[in-house]
Parts: structure tokens; C-alpha cells; sequence
């Protein structure tokens, strides 16, 4: 078996002191524990999981007992708020769920000695979250920097859903994970481990069968004890961080009495998953008939190319029907949705799909789960995918993919959220395929800056930015947030450090987007010198890797090509001193490179800054070279030209 952590030897004995002082039985905490004020493998640790553990049993009527228990200590009063508990359990009476058997205790040093004050049972309080789920919400008292909480507490449910996931990684490290299911021999299930490091896993069978009336059935046992587990906290350029929390999926796929005559399968492959969604109002309405029929017959019979088609139709369906920011899977019937004008991601979506198809375009669903909400899961089910976008095909069999809800998107050119390198094809007749989203279409950034510089240090100048799909996209989206012309235009003049005498777009409707402004900006003026920035405006907004080190994969929002050519005719009587040298950097394979070049001659400098990023996601192994590329561009964007006023 793997080792979660190789512990150096300096560390060993202090963390076994804690743990020789532990018990992980409720009201046994120890006066070391209360007393601790750092956990030595993490020091900055503002809280440690001391305990976490779960008992999973299943019960003689057929029922899932959840026993939880948990001890944490609180090192810094930022982590006080881990007194504050939400509990949640489906409300509907069929789902059997309750939550009972909650006791809690906090402790602290007064006077040398460790004092226990117990939860009263009135923090104890319940409301209702939704039609569907219950909240239980306690806190406890007497917490503050320094203080040892316990809590316990029993889940009891019919359903297999309540077991079906288990983190052992927190935002706060884990002195002690320990997990317990125990489950008769008749229910067949398969685990998923997960996470970026190894943990331990058992399985075998204990020594105590399960009994129900005169029958004994083996016990199946699944042990997942591991100690000093490091903590997970989010860093730039991650889509969704529960993408990388340590755990496990549990996914029980079979209920087997043959004494009772009982055979039950419930695994869900992506066939049957199909088959599932096919029985689905989804698959319902895929077979219905599309509310938009005579705008779509006027598109069809016009003399254009499937791709103008396809536009038409988006836009057809984008005019008819309002997106209200919901994020579905499973839609309403067409017709209502197209009547109310207003519908969600799945009602507009499948009325795209419905249309295109009415005007002989092939095309599937893509099932898909936002960048935000994790990548869809290793066991499919329906409860679990977000939404679907629609994948369109012209003549000659290449994909154009869409969603009709975001009036910003067009033709491969989605919004961030949506671009996923894990996304499932819908085939109702069988099984699939994966697809990968993260990079449709080629992103281009391509800014030309003409400028004459004044004796008195003062530049004048136009911009001319042309941005290419994604970056088209955003800046879309950014122009339509802002309250009005005049506020975007003071946003690129905080972000540029330049003043805008006018600005102008074109291609708002497209995807390709044309920026053109007229522009001063002031330079560093001192004696005989002046100083410029080598791009005149930044090439990135900032830096986003300021740390050496990284514990998560990096994922970009888009692959791009961003390029800044800066033309300055010099003032007369000034030449250059200094600039920086001509340069170019590749990291990675060369799926990211930078470089600089300049020339200077007759009175004119050129420079060119170029940053291309040809994939999305980077190992942790490879963001020593990311870190060394971007640190190179950070040091770039601070130096200066300097111009000399010649004597």
C-alpha cells in the first residue's frame, strides 16, 4: 500500500506524542491537544482536523446508518467560524432521512486546566432550505484562538446516494482521517479513488456477518485510514478545486437476494445513462416538435451556407426566447417555454437543437458540467451533469458547437464556463463519446500602437486591437457589463495607464471585435531623459504565479496569441540610451512562449511583444518553467526605455 506522506524522521515523535494522547471517542480530548498551538507540518495552519471519522453500517431494516464524529483545533480566531454547523437531509418522508443523536463539547484552558463547556441543546435549531431539504444548524459555545470542538452526529436514510462520496482532504490539514463501511455481501459496489496524492484503501471481509432473520451474509469492510493528510486551498488558474480534493466515489451497482427472489442493478454506464436520459423529459422533448417552424422554413429555404444557417437559427432562437440565468439539464415542453419567451439553458438549448434539425442540420447534445462545478464525475449519473449544449454538423461533417442562452457566443466560441476538456456526447441509441472543449477555435489579440513623442515628454497616439473569438468574447461581455460607453472607456484607461480622446468599436455582433481609440499618455520626464514602458500598455494584467512553489495542476481560460507591436517616432534631437535586449522564451514543450523584439532606426523605434499559449493545462512539474516564463514577462513589463536628449 501506498503511504499518504513520508514524515521526516525530526517531525515523527511530536506528532505521535499527540496522537499517543488521542482517542477519537467523543468527551476524550486530551489537555496536550487543548494545549497545542501549531501543527508542525503545516505552521500556518489557522486549524487541524484532529479527528474526522465515519462509520458506515447498514442496518437489519434495510437502512443506511452514517455515525460522524469530528474534533478540530482551532489555532487562529479566523477559523472560529468551523464552530458554526449546517447539516442538511432531504425532507421528502419516501427518502427516510433524519439526523439525530447531535452532542458537542468545546474545550479550553482556564487557569491551567482544561474546561469543558457542552452545547446546549437550544443552539440547536432547524429551517427548511427548499421544497426538497432541510437544514440543522447548531454552534458552539465558548470558542475562541485556542480552542478544542467535538461535534457528533447520526445520519439514518434509505437511499445509496448518502454513501456514495467521502473527502479526506480539507482546507485545513488532517491529523487523523478515518473511515469505516461496512456492507453485506449481497450489495455489490466499485470504488474511485481520487485526489493529486496516494492514500491508503482496504478491503476485506469482518469478522461479523449480517443477519437478517435466519440467513448470515458475509460483511464487506472498506477501511480508509490515513493520517496527516495535508491541506488543499485554491490557487490562480484553477477551474474548479474540488476537481483535486483526496477521496473516494463509492457507487453501489447491485442489490442480489436470491432467497428473497430480489435482483436490483443499479450501475450506471454511459449506455445506460443514455437510455435513462432517452426515458427523461429531455429525451421526450428531443422528439418534439419545434415551436420556431416558420422562421425556421424561411432560413432553410434561403440560398446559404450551412454555417450562415446555423447563425441565422442561433440568432432565431436567441430573439424568441429571454435566458433567465438558470443552469438545468432537464427542460420544459417547447412550446410552453417559447409561449412564456423566457426559459433556461436546457429549454433554450433543446429548442436550438429542435430548430436545427427542422432545418436539416444534423446535431447532438453535449452533456457538460461548468468549469465551476468540477468535471463530470467517473460514475455518470444524472443528478451530477449541470447542462448540454448543442453540436451542430454542416455537409461535410465538421462541428460547430453552441449555446443558444448566451447571446455573447457564436459558432465554436463559447463562454469560459463551458469551454471543459471533459464533455459527453448524447447518443440516445448508444453509447457516446468524449469531447473536449477547451479549445475550439484559434484566439488572436493583436494590437498595432502608432505614437509621436513631444519634446515635453507627452505621448500622442492612436490603437488599433483587433481580438479573434474567445478574446472577442470577453471583451463582448466586458463592454455589455459596463453602465455605458464612457465607463468602459475609463476602465481601459485605469487598466492602460492612458488617457482615450475617443474610442470606437466595431464587431460587437461577431466574433471578431475591432478596438480602435485615440490616446495621450503621460511618460517619466526627468533632466535629459525620458523613460517608456517597453509595451506602452501591459501585455497580461498582472502576474498571476507569484509563488515559487504550486500543489495544483495550472488551467488557463483560453488558449490565445497576444501580440503588442509599439511604433514611436522619437522627437527630434533625442536618441535611445538603453532598452531591453531582444529575447525570446519557450517553456513547456513550447506550448507557451514569449518574446521581445525592437529595432531602431532614422528616428523610429519599433518594439514587438508576442505571448503565445497553445494548451490549457499545465502539471505541477511544469510550473517551475511557467513561473520562470511569467517572471521574465513581470521583469520585462517593469523595465524602461530610456531616451537621451542628445547634447
Amino acid at each position: 500500500m501506498n503511504k499518504l506522506l513520508l514524515i521526516t524522521l525530526s517531525l515523527l515523535p511530536s506528532i505521535l506524542s499527540v496522537a499517543q494522547e488521542s482517542s477519537a471517542k467523543f468527551g476524550k480530548v486530551s489537555k496536550q491537544e487543548v494545549e497545542m498551538t501549531t501543527y508542525k507540518l503545516e505552521p500556518q495552519a489557522e486549524a487541524l482536523y484532529i479527528y474526522e471519522k465515519e462509520d458506515v453500517s447498514y442496518l437489519s431494516d434495510f437502512s443506511i446508518l452514517i455515525e460522524v464524529y469530528k474534533r478540530i483545533k482551532i489555532f487562529s480566531k479566523d477559523a472560529t467560524n468551523l464552530a458554526d454547523i449546517e447539516l442538511s437531509y432531504l425532507s421528502d418522508p419516501d427518502a427516510g432521512e433524519s439526523i439525530k443523536g447531535i452532542a458537542a463539547n468545546t474545550y479550553n484552558i482556564v487557569d491551567g486546566k482544561v474546561v469543558k463547556t457542552p452545547m446546549p441543546k437550544k443552539n440547536i435549531y432547524t429551517e427548511k432550505a427548499n421544497e426538497y431539504v432541510n437544514l440543522i444548524k447548531f454552534s458552539l459555545p465558548e470558542v475562541r484562538e485556542g480552542s478544542v470542538i467535538e461535534y457528533k452526529y447520526k445520519i439514518r436514510a434509505k437511499s445509496f446516494s448518502r454513501i456514495s462520496e467521502f473527502n479526506i482532504q480539507h482546507s485545513f490539514p488532517v491529523l487523523h482521517s478515518l473511515i469505516d463501511i461496512r456492507l453485506p455481501g449481497f450489495i455489490g459496489f466499485t470504488l474511485n479513488s481520487r485526489g493529486l496524492k496516494p492514500f491508503i484503501i482496504d478491503q476485506s471481509y469482518s469478522d461479523s456477518p449480517f443477519r437478517s432473520g435466519n440467513i448470515a451474509y458475509p460483511m464487506k469492510l472498506i477501511s480508509c485510514h490515513n493520517d496527516n493528510i495535508p491541506s488543499i486551498t485554491n490557487e490562480p488558474m484553477v477551474w474548479c478545486l474540488s476537481d483535486f480534493i483526496m477521496g473516494f466515489d463509492l457507487e453501489v451497482n447491485s442489490f442480489v437476494l436470491p432467497e428473497a427472489n430480489i435482483y436490483k442493478y443499479y450501475s450506471l454506464d454511459w449506455d445506460k445513462l443514455n437510455s435513462t436520459i432517452a426515458e427523461s423529459d429531455l429525451g421526450r422533448y428531443q422528439k418534439a416538435k419545434n415551436p420556431l417552424s416558420m422562421g425556421v422554413k424561411e432560413i432553410r429555404e434561403k440560398d446559404i451556407t450551412d454555417t450562415e444557417k446555423m447563425r441565422e437559427i442561433l440568432d432565431l432562437v436567441r430573439k424568441n426566447i429571454s435566458f433567465n440565468n438558470k443552469v438545468r439539464l432537464i427542460p420544459d415542453s417547447p412550446s410552453t417555454v417559447l409561449h412564456n419567451g423566457i426559459g433556461d439553458m436546457a429549454d433554450i438549448n433543446n429548442i436550438l437543437s429542435l430548430a436545427l434539425r427542422d432545418c436539416g442540420i444534423r446535431n447532438d447534445l453535449i452533456l457538460l458540467n461548468l468549469r465551476s462545478e468540477g468535471r463530470l464525475p467517473f460514475f455518470p449519473s444524472l443528478d451530477k451533469i449541470n447542462t448540454f449544449i448543442v453540436c451542430a454538423y454542416d455537409s461535410k461533417g465538421n462541428a460547430y458547437y453552441m449555446d443558444a442562452s448566451d447571446k455573447y457566443s457564436d459558432l465554436n466560441v463559447l463562454s469560459p464556463e463551458l469551454c471543459v476538456d471533459k464533455a459527453r456526447i448524447y447518443d440516445p441509441n448508444g453509447t457516446g463519446n468524449w469531447v473536449n472543449l477547451s479549445n475550439l477555435a484559434d484566439n488572436f489579440d493583436r494590437t498595432i500602437i502608432t505614437a509621436t513623442l513631444n519634446e515635453d515628454g507627452k505621448l500622442q497616439g492612436h490603437l488599433n486591437r483587433v481580438m479573434t473569438n474567445q478574446n472577442a468574447y470577453i471583451t463582448k461581455r466586458t463592454y455589455n457589463a459596463a453602465d455605458s460607453e464612457d465607463a468602459f472607456k475609463e476602465r481601459l484607461e485605469s487598466n492602460w495607464g492612458i488617457t482615450a480622446d475617443s474610442l470606437s468599436l466595431s464587431g460587437l455582433s461577431t466574433s471578431k471585435v475591432n478596438e480602435y481609440l485615440s490616446f495621450t499618455a503621460d511618460t517619466e520626464y526627468a533632466g535629459d531623459y525620458i523613460y517608456i514602458k517597453p509595451t506602452l500598455i501591459p501585455i497580461i494584467e498582472g502576474n498571476p504565479f507569484t509563488t515559487q512553489d504550486r500543489k495544483l495542476p495550472v488551467e488557463f481560460s483560453n488558449t490565445d496569441n497576444t501580440i503588442i507591436q509599439f511604433n514611436l517616432a522619437l522627437p527630434e534631437g533625442f536618441i535611445v540610451e538603453d532598452m531591453p535586449s531582444s529575447c525570446i522564451y519557450s517553456a513547456c514543450g513550447g506550448d507557451i512562449t514569449l518574446s521581445f523584439l525592437n529595432t531602431s532606426k532614422n528616428g523610429q523605434l519599433m518594439t514587438k511583444t508576442s505571448l503565445t499559449l497553445k494548451r490549457l493545462i499545465f502539471s505541477t512539474s511544469e510550473y517551475p518553467e511557467i513561473n520562470q516564463l511569467f517572471g521574465k514577462l513581470a521583469e520585462l513589463t517593469s523595465s524602461r526605455i530610456v531616451l537621451k536628449k542628445e547634447e
